[in-house]
């Protein structure tokens, strides 16, 4: 079996899987869990640890954001500049010590607290809580796609973003979220501090981010509409799902120079089409989810070009 059609079968697994759990169990805002299992499927499990490593980190995130917001109740002015400098610091400092998979999930499981809280403090603890389980499901389905699907060690990481590119896009895609989308405040707050984390040095990587967006936007539109035209059948649902998503990690690991653009569009894809475990809601939601995800992009996207003009003119 060639590399590509492994890497297909197993993001196609991992995030099908992940979909049927987190379905299955009625879990808020699945399509995170999705999310999550797209994000790190291509990435592999660093020795026997490694299982327990991922779900360490979710939670240590989760933790994280707990603490933060009890340590300062009510006090936003104070709390979000604290969220900013710890993303800035943190998921670097993860990324470099374990890996980059670790940093995504510790990112999802601290925004998934944090920003739920900012916008729901009598929920967020509840809502924060049941997101760090979704990671969970994600950690052990990526984990059990690898043992079926097995890759070599990952290889070092590039020297992540700045601190303050990642600090200043987590805290920019809250803000804005909270005045635009304040339902979907932790999806485009995730969505931001994963796009800084991951973008390339330069401006070439944001355009490739940006054409990834449309691409997977066009395809879960056309997704939603041909399950929603067959009734929206939950086989047919995860069958397609798995489709679509292996078929851009195909295209990932086939095409190196155009991955950063099929692994966006695999992303926004996962968001978009996750549509259990109410599938006859498949219209309005999935738009909006869009939209949030696209706001979180756009302001990692600003901050970035920002740090590249800036670096330019210095020089």
């Amino acid at each position: 079996m060639t590399d590509p059609a492994r890497a297909a079968l197993r993001s196609a697994l991992a995030t099908a899987g992940t979909a049927f759990a987190v379905g299955a169990c009625h879990v808020p805002q699945p399509f995170l869990a999705v999310l999550a299992a797209q994000l790190t499927a291509g990435i592999a499990f660093s020795g026997s640890g490694g299982f327990a490593m991922r779900l360490a980190a979710s939670w240590a995130g989760t933790l994280l954001g707990l603490g933060l917001l009890t340590a300062l109740p009510d006090q936003t002015f104070v709390s979000l500049p604290a969220f900013g400098i710890l993303c800035g610091f943190l998921p670097r400092a993860i990324a470099r010590r374990f890996g980059l998979a670790e940093a995504i999930l510790f990112c999802m499981g601290f925004c998934g607290m944090f920003a739920a809280g900012i916008v729901y403090p009598e929920a967020g603890l509840v809502i924060g809580a049941a997101h760090a389980v979704s990671l969970g499901f994600a950690v052990a389905l990526t984990f059990l796609a690898q043992q079926v699907f097995s890759i070599a060690p990952a290889s070092a990481i590039r020297e992540a973003a700045s601190g303050w590119e990642l600090g200043a896009s987590a805290v920019g895609a809250l803000v804005a979220a909270c005045a635009i989308f304040p339902d979907l405040a932790v999806v485009a707050t995730i969505a931001a501090l994963a796009t800084a984390l991951t973008l390339a040095s330069g401006t070439g990587s944001i355009t490739a981010k940006l054409a990834g967006g449309l691409l997977g936007t066009l395809v879960s539109y056309v997704f939603l509409i041909i399950v929603s035209g067959a009734g929206n059948d939950v086989a047919l649902f995860l069958i397609g799902l798995a489709a679509v998503i292996g078929g851009f990690e195909w295209g990932a690991v086939k095409r190196p120079a155009l991955s950063a653009l099929f692994r966006q569009a695999g992303a926004l894809f996962a968001v978009a089409a996750t549509i259990l475990p109410r599938p006859e809601a498949s219209v309005a939601a999935p738009t909006e989810r869009l939209l949030a995800v696209l706001l979180g992009i756009a302001v990692a996207a600003a901050v970035h070009f920002a740090v590249y003009w800036k670096q330019e003119h210095q020089q």
